[in-house]
This record gives structure tokens, sequence and C-alpha cells, in this order.
């Protein structure tokens, strides 16, 4: 029998607030069970997923210079936490991030996305930039500089119609959207296909699926993939591709 996980309620939306079982939060919703992140942990799969995984958490400890991308900035827990690496770490980050549903502000503070950072001054600038510049403006690009060497560009637009205007631009892809089920198009070998053109040579595409249909099309846009352990008490295997020649 699973295992009850407090949810809690938040007036006017339909997801709830889960309590995952690393204590960081996460949304679901009650009805379709479709949430945001693991509840074996929102914090620990983040890190071990999308930081740990890609390099980028190794590179910003060094203090080099990179650039991410992710596919689905959801909370936006991914985003803060390799913000706060970068900053930890003296490093340049260049940070992008494609989403089109924006979460209000007020669910974002409820998650209390400040935990697990070293910086909770990172959290706070943000909240206070979304809250004012990106929640009420209509699609476009909107850039977030928390200081001279970290930059933040979130893009409100479809992913699926979203053109950069550069390749071979990125370190490391965050590829964090709804599962295939949910946002087959996202999945597919073209759009796949797209993101392996965005990426420099070496660099490291990481998500959390492994499924049959998602390696296939992996392979057949050009990685070169590896499932390799999930974090503890979470998936047994998570998913990292890499850009070869």
């Amino acid at each position: 029998m699973p295992p009850q996980r407090q949810l809690l309620e938040i007036a006017g939306t339909r997801n709830s607030i889960q309590i995952t079982d690393d204590n960081s939060r996460t949304l679901i919703d009650p009805v379709t069970g479709v949430a945001f992140h693991s509840a074996s942990g929102a914090l620990a799969e983040t890190r071990h997923v999308y930081l740990h995984n890609s390099g980028v958490e190794e590179r910003l400890a060094q203090g080099v210079s990179t650039d991410v991308l992710e596919v689905g900035l959801g909370t936006g827990l991914g985003m803060l936490l390799t913000v706060d690496e970068a900053v930890g770490g003296n490093a340049p980050l260049d940070y992008h991030a494609l989403e089109l549903d924006l979460l209000p502000v007020g669910v974002l503070r409820a998650l209390k996305l400040q935990t697990g950072l070293k910086t909770s001054a990172v959290c706070e600038s943000y909240l206070d930039w979304y809250e004012s510049t990106l929640f009420a403006a209509g699609q476009g690009s909107y850039c977030w500089k928390y200081n001279e060497h970290v930059t933040v560009t979130i893009h409100h637009h479809d992913a699926r119609e979203f053109q950069f205007s550069k390749a071979g631009c990125f370190d490391a892809i965050y590829f964090d959207p709804f599962a295939p089920a949910v946002n087959e198009e996202l999945w597919a070998e073209e759009f796949l296909g797209r993101m392996r053109a965005l990426m420099r040579e070496g660099g490291h595409l990481v998500t959390y699926c492994v499924s049959r249909r998602v390696k296939n099309a992996l392979k057949a846009s050009g990685f070169e993939i590896n499932c390799i352990p999930g974090p503890v008490g979470g998936k047994r295997e998570v998913m990292r591709a890499i850009r070869r020649a």
C-alpha cells in the first residue's frame, strides 16, 4: 500500500500541495494524480536528475561559465537550485526556460521554494521579480538578472513553436515537460532533434523519462543515450542523452 502523503489545498486552483518524502513540496492534481515532481522527494529528484546528471552542478562549483535550457519551467525549482549553485560557485550562468502555463505567484510562495537553497535571497528576488514583471505579462521573453554574472530568461511561449536565434549554445538541457501521454509532441523525434541542434558538442540532455518510445526518439534524433540510477527512493532509472558529432 503506497504511503499517505499530506496534501494541502490551494484556494482558486485545482492543484494541491503535496509534502514529499524529503519534506520539500510539489504540486499535484488530486483527481488525475499528475504531479510536478516525484512524491519520493521533489528537491532530491530535481537536484539528482537535472543538476547532478547534467554535470551542471560540478561545472558551477568549479566556477565554469554555463548555459542551460529548461523545457518546462514548472514551479521553477530546478532553475532556483541552479542559480543558487552559480551564486555559491561565483560562476557565470545564462539560464533559459520555456513555459507556456505560468503558475500564480501565490502558489509559488506556498511551495516554499527557498527550502534547500544555500542563499534564500535568490528565491526572494525571483518571486518579487516574477510578481511584478512576469506573471501578468503576455507571451514574450523576460529577463531576470540576479547579479552581474547570473541571468535567467523565461520564454513565455509554446515550446513547440518557439525558435532560438542560434544553435549550439547550451551546455545542458533540463528536459522536464509532463509525460509523453500528456505532452506527446515534445517527446517526438522532430522536437528532440531541435533540442540536439541547440546543444554544444558533448552537452547533456537529462530527463526523468526512460520509456522505450523516448529512447528510440532520442536515438533517432542523434543522441547517445544512457540510463543511469535514479535518486534514492525514487525512480530506478533516469535518462542522460549526450550530443556527439
